[in-house]
């Protein structure tokens, strides 16, 4: 069973993957961008569902790191609404990505080399496991409806991206 900071690790590298993918290949051979933008924003709802109030619990501070993950997080997801408007080979696409990983880059940074091993040294490991569980299944719900590795058309991926954070959190049942 993962821990929590090994779960959030591996979601990690896969959205940078799913980014170099993406912003490292010619324009005209450029794949739709639904799979980098499902990647990143599962990434960063199944994070504020889990990782977000876990660590307002248990790291000091904490408080104070979820308004700044809250903002990364809807920063991020603004960011990602925006870039759905240009074609993967228009000179806006490349502007708009590079304005996502501006974000994304110290979020990850940071999570990984401060919040993760905080985290970690405040819990005892079966609680970090339990949260481990916990990301994985929320993440399972959210993909369960596309299958393993598919993902939303564009229509929903627009919808998921619209949707207040509460409502859609009601809709997976991961809250009530």
């Amino acid at each position: 069973m993962p821990q929590i900071s090994e779960a959030v690790r591996r979601d990690q590298r896969l959205v940078k993957s799913e980014f170099e993918r993406l912003f490292h290949t010619a324009p005209a051979e450029r794949p739709a961008p639904n799979d980098f933008i499902w990647t990143l924003d599962r990434y960063l709802i199944v994070e504020d569902l889990v990782l977000t109030p876990t660590l307002e619990n248990h790291v000091a501070r904490g408080g104070e790191r979820c308004r700044r993950l809250l903002d990364d997080f809807e920063s991020m997801n603004l960011k990602l609404r925006h870039m759905r408007q240009y074609e993967t080979t228009e000179p806006s696409f490349d502007a708009a990505m590079r304005a996502i990983w501006v974000d994304l880059e110290p979020h990850i940074r940071e999570e990984a080399s401060e919040d993760l091993d905080r985290l970690e040294q405040n819990m005892a490991r079966s609680d970090s496991e339990a949260l481990g569980q916990k990301y994985e299944h929320i993440k399972e719900l959210l993909q369960k409806p596309y299958g393993k590795g598919g993902v939303p058309d564009a229509r929903t991926l627009d919808a998921i991206l619209e949707m207040p954070r509460q409502e859609l959190m009601t809709k997976i049942g991961a809250c009530t």
